[in-house]
């Protein structure tokens, strides 16, 4: 009589002889009693050579413990179970799928190698975490516009969230071109399986219109039919504002050039067209995506300036220097008087003797608007510090050319003030841009409070000018 094989000693295992399905009877005490041919070949092992090993020795180490305790506990169980496992196969470490059943002696495990489909799992976690990391909008959409998926830069600026998509079907695709035609271009460029680009204007979730770079591109099948459409929008509606902001100043800037020269509004014109250059250079270098833009409007700005300077009857003059902590006292004495209660301003110099370029009457006016900014608010109590300091100190200890640091912080009793609304806001941004001309004109620059103006401290770096 001709042996029974090995790999099909146990009845229970009969059905798997043939199969591709890896299949193996586990004893109570954990080692093979039974195992057929696909997964004998899986473990680059004959059949025989199997029977007897412990069923977790093809596990990590570190999981070969609960890999019995999982067994224990099916067969206390005594109900069908699945699981995952790691597997160490003549491929390396794969993923397996388990069905354990219990059988006479023991338990009978089935499984299937998902290891492709768990590496794709993780891939797709993986750009999905990407996706939620970027800096710009990014939507994945049906042929027809309907929203899957969107990530959370676009749910933050545009305050939409993905519920809010599937439930009311938001055509977000269709919104904010220009025309009807327009519109229809787009669809065809993308039906065509063509990339689109463009900016459109589209609302909010509250109502706003938000200006938004747009770069549409089709997901084609085998068959060159679009599946899906995937969607960058970029936020440019600072941006535009501030391309608008220019233009407005341009405007104003060119009536009063055609109009009779004024002395003092054509050099308060040109410190704060300087500053808004200097405003301008510094915000290209740091934000992504508007470099370009900004690099113009600085250039812009800044001709703009120097025609204005030109235009000045006295000539070239010597910039003359002042002595700022002098100033500074000076301006606080004459602004305490007049402080809402609650209101207390500080100085602390440790550089008193210092000088810097400029004259009297704009570095009076930079200070007086930025106490001005500063003490202003709700919040019941506000103390303003002024400081000068050394950023870097003089080797002999005596005034010398160096640079000065000069620092107005904002404590409050509630932290950190609120934003200033749209129209007090432009007034402000004019504001700071003459503080920033001022500062430019003597050589420094402001090193921190342009990302949101009176809202952080302001650090002025100046060179110090010999006494």
């Amino acid at each position: 009589m001709k042996p029974t094989p090995t790999h099909v000693s146990s009845p229970d295992l009969t059905p798997w002889h043939g199969s591709n399905e890896l299949t193996l009877i586990v004893a109570q005490e954990g080692q093979v009693v039974a195992i057929n041919l696909a997964l004998a070949r899986k473990v680059g092992l004959a059949p025989e050579a199997c029977i007897g090993l412990a069923a977790n020795s093809w596990c990590p180490p570190e999981e070969r413990a609960a890999f019995n305790e999982r067994m224990a506990a099916i067969l206390a169980r005594q109900k069908p179970s699945a699981f995952e496992q790691r597997w160490q196969t003549i491929q390396g470490w794969r993923w397996i799928e388990w069905e354990a059943t219990r059988v006479t002696g023991g338990l009978r495990l089935v499984g299937r190698d998902f290891s492709r489909h768990r590496l794709a799992e993780g891939h797709f976690a993986k750009l999905s975490q990407a996706l939620e990391q970027v800096p710009v909008g990014i939507l994945l959409t049906t042929p027809m516009g309907h929203v899957q998926y969107m990530n959370a830069a676009y749910s933050d600026y545009s305050g939409l969230t993905l519920e809010d998509a599937l439930e009311s079907d938001v055509p977000l695709l269709s919104e904010g071109h220009p025309s009807e035609a327009s519109y229809r271009q787009f669809c065809a460029t993308v039906a065509a399986g063509s990339v689109w680009q463009g900016t459109l204007h589209c609302p909010t979730k509250d109502g706003r219109l938000i200006w938004e770079r747009v770069m549409v591109s089709p997901a084609l099948d085998e068959h060159g039919n679009v599946t899906h459409l995937l969607c960058v929008r970029e936020n440019l509606t600072a941006q535009r504002e501030l391309e608008e902001k220019l233009a407005n100043v341009e405007r104003r800037l060119e009536d009063e050039l055609s109009a009779p020269e004024d002395d003092s509004q054509i050099e308060e014109a040109m410190f704060t067209l300087l500053g808004a250059a200097s405003w301008f250079g510094q915000a290209a270098t740091t934000v992504k995506g508007a470099k370009e833009a900004l690099n113009r409007i600085s250039c812009l700005t800044y001709d703009i300036a120097q025609r204005l300077q030109h235009a000045e009857p006295r000539g070239i003059v010597e910039i003359a220097s002042v002595p700022l902590a002098s100033l500074i006292e000076e301006c606080a004495s004459s602004l305490r008087p007049g402080l809402p209660a609650g209101r207390i301003i500080k100085i602390e110099n440790s550089a008193p003797l210092v000088r810097v370029k400029g004259e009297a009457w704009p570095w009076t006016q930079a200070l007086n608007l930025a106490i001005k900014h500063f003490v202003s608010g709700t919040e019941p109590k506000i103390t303003l510090l002024l400081k000068t300091s050394y950023l870097k100190h003089p080797k002999d200890h005596q005034i010398d050319t160096g640079t000065l640091r000069f620092e107005i912080k904002r404590q409050t009793s509630r932290g950190r003030r609120s934003k200033a609304g749209s129209e007090e806001k432009v007034f402000r941004d004019s504001d700071l841009a003459f503080i920033a001309g001022v500062v430019a004109q003597a050589g420094g620059n402001i090193a921190f409070g342009y990302d949101t103006p009176w809202v952080d401290d302001l650090v002025i770096e100046l060179p110090a000018l010999k006494d």
